[in-house]
C-alpha cells in the first residue's frame, strides 16, 4: 500500500496533517490547502493549490518541518 504524504507525516508527527479540498460552489472548481491538527490545535494554511499534487508536495515539506527529518 503506497501512503500519501500527509498520511506519511501524520504518523511521523503523531498529529493530523492533511489535505482539505474547497469547492467554489459557484462553478464547482475545486482548490486544495494543508492542515494540520494535534492536541487540540489547529492549523490551515493561507495557500491554496489548483493541483492536488502540489498540496501533498507541501504537506510533506509540512511534516518535514514538524519532525526535523524526511518524513519518507
Amino acid at each position: 500500500m503506497t501512503l500519501f504524504a500527509h498520511q506519511i507525516a501524520t504518523r511521523a508527527v503523531r498529529g493530523s496533517v492533511s489535505v482539505v479540498v474547497f469547492r467554489d460552489p459557484a462553478d464547482g472548481s475545486e482548490r486544495h490547502a494543508v492542515a494540520y491538527t494535534s492536541h487540540g490545535a489547529r492549523w490551515l494554511s493561507d495557500r491554496r493549490f489548483d493541483d492536488p499534487s502540489h498540496a501533498d508536495a507541501a504537506a510533506d515539506v509540512l511534516g518535514e518541518f514538524l519532525t526535523g527529518r524526511s518524513v519518507r
